[in-house]
């Protein structure tokens, strides 16, 4: 089962990223925080990565880099952006740190699915 790290603010849409994850075979880790995020993910290894931009306290991309930045055991691990700031900067400074998902919020469940799969390389 993948391992998956949610990293979302808002309750509702981490939890139902979560229950996606679940229905799909992964173990979901949920995070509401992006500190709390990444004092997590500089001890533990995760599978993948499902990340928002606009979070308090370490918005994604400021994440991202402290992760990129420094040997940890998440250094290589895959990761999708889900936000809804998605904008050609945030997505020319998500290519330079090598992240080549993501998906603009709102969001379906098949889309999510679908992205998930394909960055694991899962079959349906």
């Amino acid at each position: 089962m993948p391992k998956v790290i949610v990293i979302e603010d808002q309750k509702p849409v981490r939890d139902s990223i979560g229950e996606i994850l679940e229905i799909m075979g992964c173990t979901p880790h949920l995070v509401g925080d992006g500190q709390a995020a990444l004092d997590t993910l500089l001890d533990t290894h995760f599978d993948l990565i499902t990340l928002d931009l606009n979070m308090p306290s370490l918005d994604g991309l400021s994440l991202a880099e402290a992760l990129s930045a420094q040997h940890n055991p998440n250094y290589d691990t895959p990761i999708i952006v889900i936000s809804a700031y998605l904008s050609n900067n945030t997505l020319s400074s998500l290519k330079q740190l090598g992240i080549k998902y993501w998906l603009p919020k709102p969001f379906g469940a098949s889309e999510l699915l679908g992205l998930v799969r394909k960055t694991l390389n899962l079959k349906e």
